[in-house]
């Protein structure tokens, strides 16, 4: 996704006293990658209340997790792509829409992975290495799985080996690199906070869409707009996830962070890299991961619970039925609901596969011949706008008369086209994904534009005569969404000067300032007739 943000930049810190006993488990490891010199015997002294063993073991934690950023440093990217262009007034192509994220070198030949809403769209991809040198590259991109991978012209590139993501376990130390805001090469440090985490994301560039995300990696490492992509190690310097998506009220980080498993990344990866796309297969279930107690009420079983089997589909065909617990694909142990998806990756549709299941105590194996995967509906990402009218409000409340409208419009005003999730999703709330773009010191309104033609015109009812710029995209979070402008506007005007070619509202807009209002004309044609109105933005 590819909005503009301004939020507060925020930076999570270790415990001093809780990295004492930290230091000296990382000390008593035989060999790491991150192997240093032995710390120089201090002398007996103290520094205010702690002695000279405990500021040891403190320097010990700052020099290890000093050789983890020079180790893992030289093999992250900051990515930025362009999505469109435009001439300015000397006739020169300038980036009109693009963004920011990063990635990390899988293989020395070149290979860069990233996620595929950093890049989704991009017309041209730079990858930009830790030394400053920008490479342009070519995409391959799954994008179901939000993970894409880019392939540059160079080699002999440092790289990041991938970790057995199933290793990880909450607790753990981690630290994230990555371009947030576009400060390249920032570097965060946090914890594992949880594993297996589900969640719905909206997409930037389809607001109405939205990503699912089945097993993410929870973290508490500060990851903000621009981290997209990068890698999450641990202490070994080995990749454990992708960074992809924060749960944020506000747009910044809030200490809860998630990246894709890099088991996951690393499997999608190689079928991108040997083939160019991702083909995928399907039984025709849904599957979930056991419960804990569920895994002891038959008796320590793993494997993957099917919650619901398609009406018509190879499973229902071949007799599994809700209940029923898979556990192996072929010859492969199915220990969860990623082993399973998996399956379905690495076998094509048509393919023949044996899947063996436990109902109840009994086992049973049975033939199912794969199909060809189709997509269920994406889902959908409901949006409340609210005109702060009487009228608006009456309806809300059921008494337009309410003497305490002043009140509810003052509270109104901040959720105002702020994106929900559906309220029966369990995870509705305000999850935003990681926005690949840098903050401007100038002034945004937040949307896409271009020159009225013929196929805008009839997609979005606006009559010949009409005069203005299209929006083709609204920012979410942006001043555009916050004052109720809708993809199939046109901005007619700012400050009663009309704005009928996107180069003149570029200008317009270049001469705005941090602070101020302007009175921007905009009019809306649906099936209904037109419907104008002039709002005063105040730009921050």
């Amino acid at each position: 996704m590819k909005t503009t943000r301004t939020n507060a930049f925020i930076v999570i810190g270790i415990a001093r006293l809780a990295g004492v006993g930290l230091a000296t488990a990382i000390s008593q490891k035989k060999e790491t990658v991150l192997s240093r010199p032995p710390l120089v015997a201090q002398s007996a002294k103290y520094t205010g209340n702690e002695s000279a063993e405990n500021i040891g073991g403190l320097r010990s934690l700052n020099d290890s997790y000093t050789s983890l950023a020079e180790y893992v440093l030289p093999a992250v990217v900051q990515i930025r792509s362009v999505t469109e262009r435009a001439s300015d007034s000397e006739g020169k192509r300038i980036p009109m829409q693009g963004s920011e994220g990063s990635g990390f070198i899988y293989r020395e030949d070149g290979y860069v992975i990233t996620n595929d809403h950093v890049i989704s769209g991009a017309k041209e991809v730079t990858v930009i290495l830790n030394d400053g040198k920008e490479l342009q590259g070519t995409v391959v991109s799954a994008p179901e799985w939000d993970v894409a991978v880019i392939k540059v012209k160079s080699d002999n590139l440092p790289t990041l080996a991938l970790a057995d993501s199933k290793t990880v376990k909450p607790g753990q130390v981690v630290m994230a690199i990555g371009s947030p805001y576009g400060l390249e090469n920032s570097v965060t440090f946090g914890n594992v906070s949880a594993l297996g985490r589900e969640n719905v994301v909206p997409d930037g560039l389809s607001p109405e869409n939205a990503r699912f995300y089945p097993n993410l990696i929870q973290t508490d490492a500060a990851i903000n707009v621009g981290n997209s992509g990068g890698p999450l190690v641990n202490i070994d310097g080995q990749v454990i996830g992708m960074n992809s998506s924060i749960f944020t009220k506000g747009g910044g980080s809030n200490g809860i962070g998630f990246a894709i498993p890099s088991s996951q990344v690393k499997l999608l990866a190689d079928i991108l890299i040997a083939k160019g796309k991702v083909t995928r297969s399907m039984i025709g279930l849904y599957p979930r991961d056991l419960k804990p107690f569920e895994v002891k009420e038959r008796n320590n079983a793993v494997g993957a619970l099917v919650e619901t089997v398609s009406p018509g589909s190879a499973g229902e065909k071949a007799g599994i039925k809700k209940g029923d617990l898979i556990t192996r694909i072929n010859d492969e142990p199915i220990k969860g609901q990623i082993d399973l998806r998996n399956a379905m990756l690495t076998n094509s549709p048509g393919t023949t596969v044996k899947v063996t299941y436990l109902r109840g105590s009994t086992e049973s194996t049975v033939s199912v011949k794969l199909e060809e995967f189709k997509a269920p509906p994406t889902p959908k990402v409901n949006r409340q706008q609210f005109n702060l009218n009487d009228e608006d409000l009456g309806d809300l409340f059921g008494n337009g008369k309410s003497p305490n409208m002043d009140e509810l419009r003052k509270k109104f005003q901040e959720r105002r086209m702020t994106p929900k999730l559906s309220p029966s999703d369990p995870n509705a709330d305000e999850e935003s994904d990681v926005q690949p773009l840098r903050e401007s010191d100038k002034p945004r309104l937040g949307v896409s534009i271009e020159n009225l033609n013929s196929q805008l015109r009839a997609k979005h009812n606006i009559p010949a005569e009409a005069k203005g710029v299209v929006v083709t995209n609204v920012e979410e979070g942006s001043i555009a969404a916050r004052y109720g402008l809708e993809v199939g506007d046109i901005i007619v005007s700012i400050d009663g000067k009309p704005t009928t070619s996107v180069q003149e509202l570029t200008d317009a807009m270049n001469l705005v300032t941090k602070g101020v209002t302007k009175k921007i004309k905009t009019a809306r044609y649906r099936s209904n007739g037109e419907m104008t109105s002039e709002k005063a933005i105040l730009f921050k």
